[in-house]
């Protein structure tokens, strides 16, 4: 025998509205079943939380036991590899990394190592050099970022110069000697400055490749040559050694 019925209308959860009909026999309570339902639609995971516990994050360039952050720039010449920082850094390892080249997932980690081999032609460089981070923590939040990495070939200077390693130069502190070298770079539109130390003193000479310098006195001098593109990365030669003789006895 029916002793009670309960109607609940529109109950909503999770914005969908419901209406349940329970019907009570003997001791049963509505209540009871009441609590069971509830208890039941608890176990209904959580949506992710829409405001993320990861503040920012930024990305930054390791090499050469320097840490790069604006521009991005590796020199193709050495390994580097790319980094990621989480604010707070609390976070650092409770989210998951993610390296994208376009659509395509190259790696995942907190870090992306970057071999010559990736930076050795523009193919390898557009193919193998992430344009975007994208990181995730526990709850299912995102974060990304486009990121735009340079990779610049150095400058490189030949080791043949005018005068070479010791050579003796025959005139006095007024004949004007020449320097020359010669230098290049595989980034065809740089510009490559040069500095020359002669007797350890730095001269500056723009883009010029060869000088006239007088002002040598009789006996041994060294110079060296360091040639530096428009984005910082250099090349050099070891200092050389070379003699001046005065065959002029002064004149």
């Amino acid at each position: 025998m029916l002793t009670n019925i309960v109607i609940f209308n529109s109950v909503s959860l999770f914005g969908k509205s419901i209406q349940h009909v329970f019907r009570f026999c003997g001791g049963l309570t509505g209540l009871t079943l009441l609590s069971a339902y509830l208890g039941a639609c608890s176990d209904i995971p959580d949506l992710p939380d829409s405001s993320s516990k990861i503040q920012d994050f930024e990305v930054y360039v390791h090499q050469a036991d320097e840490n790069l952050f604006d521009p991005l720039k590796i020199n193709s010449n050495d390994s580097a590899t790319l980094v990621v920082h989480v604010t707070p850094d609390t976070y650092q390892d409770k989210v998951r990394y993610y390296w994208y080249n376009g659509e395509d997932v190259l790696d995942s980690g907190c870090s992306y190592p970057v071999s010559t081999t990736m930076t050795a032609s523009p193919f390898t460089v557009q193919n193998f050099i992430p344009d975007r981070v994208e990181i995730i923590d526990n709850e299912g939040n995102r974060l990304e970022k486009q990121i735009s990495v340079i990779v610049n070939a150095p400058p490189e200077i030949s080791k043949v110069t005018t005068p070479a390693n010791g050579d003796t130069l025959y005139g006095n502190s007024h004949t004007p000697f020449l320097f020359a070298w010669y230098a290049w770079d595989r980034d065809d539109d740089d510009i490559i400055y040069s500095i020359i130390e002669i007797d350890g003193k730095s001269y500056s000479l723009g883009d010029l490749d060869n000088i006239r310098q007088s002002g040598l006195d009789e006996g041994e001098h060294t110079f060296r040559i360091i040639v530096e593109d428009s984005r910082g990365d250099r090349d050099s030669i070891p200092s050389r050694t070379f003699f001046v003789l005065d065959t002029l006895e002064g004149k």
